[in-house]
């Protein structure tokens, strides 16, 4: 069964006095991403004035990669700003209420499937359900790879899988005859958890806590290679087709995403307590 994912973009009832606290700045303290191997900065979000004592902060510009904007950015965010991605363009699904972006050359149209409010499906198939795997199972990717679409260039499919607790324990995703599988591990003890991209480490996210905000550095490293099938149905790496084509929105070795959120609500007056 399809499901639907409902978003509720609420509108506040504007008066005097009142603040609305569903904005980018009344949460979002900083993010910035640079090129891990260089200063090179690819998405910010910028201000004109920052919070103080005499008023609230003012945006100038929100700018660069989906990918690193969403660490920070809510989907109504998206919505009520002026976003730049200078390599992407911004969509919206209206049926499931979420925004992804593609190439600005890219003219697919993309297909979700949800199920208990998370992510299971994204694809250019407009599927009515997902097959169920084994995560432990050694060759799943058999079970989710599709030869009949291989040949396609436009042909892209990820599917999610969840552990008991709603944490991501897998997910597969191919783009014509290539795919890739990504494991996910989480470190109980501490704000930290890591994904592997084909049995190699892609991405990590961490957070700590300071006097007033939370900062959050999410590392990502270029892995350019993923599987191929042989004539026996055997995966070999190889270097991928689909790399991204502006050299100014991309990185040799990885990225790094900063981003600290305000521990307190900035558009809420303080609780003082007696």
């Amino acid at each position: 069964m399809k499901w639907k994912k409902t978003v509720l973009l609420l509108i506040p009832v504007l008066s005097f006095g009142q603040r609305d606290i569903g904005m980018v700045e009344c949460t979002v303290k900083s993010l910035k991403t640079t090129c891990l191997e260089s200063s090179k900065l690819i998405s910010e979000l910028r201000y004109k004035v920052r919070h103080s004592d005499y008023g609230g902060a003012k945006i100038d510009k929100v700018y660069g990669r989906f990918e690193d904007l969403k660490t920070g950015l809510s989907d109504r965010d998206f919505y009520r700003n002026n976003i730049i991605l200078p390599c992407e363009q911004l969509l919206y699904d209206r049926q499931n209420g979420v925004y992804y972006a593609l190439e600005n050359d890219d003219k697919r149209t993309f297909y979700f499937i949800y199920a208990s409010d998370k992510l299971r499906y994204k694809g250019t198939e407009d599927l009515n359900q997902v097959k169920s795997v084994n995560t432990d199972a050694e060759a799943k990717y058999l079970l989710l790879y599709s030869r009949s679409h291989a040949h396609e260039e436009d042909y892209e499919a990820q599917y999610y899988y969840y552990n008991p607790d709603g944490t991501l324990a897998y997910s597969f995703h191919q783009r014509a005859d290539e795919f890739d599988e990504f494991t996910y591990g989480y470190d109980r003890s501490s704000d930290y958890h890591t994904v592997f991209k084909n049995g190699v480490l892609w991405k990590e996210y961490a957070s700590y806590r300071e006097d007033d905000s939370i900062e959050q550095t999410v590392t990502e490293y270029v892995l350019p290679e993923s599987y191929r099938l042989d004539k026996k149905n055997r995966p070999y790496l190889k270097e991928s087709k689909f790399t991204v084509k502006n050299r100014n929105c991309s990185c040799e070795e990885g990225y790094v995403t900063k981003t600290e959120i305000w521990a307190d609500n900035k558009c809420m007056p303080p609780v003082i307590l007696d």
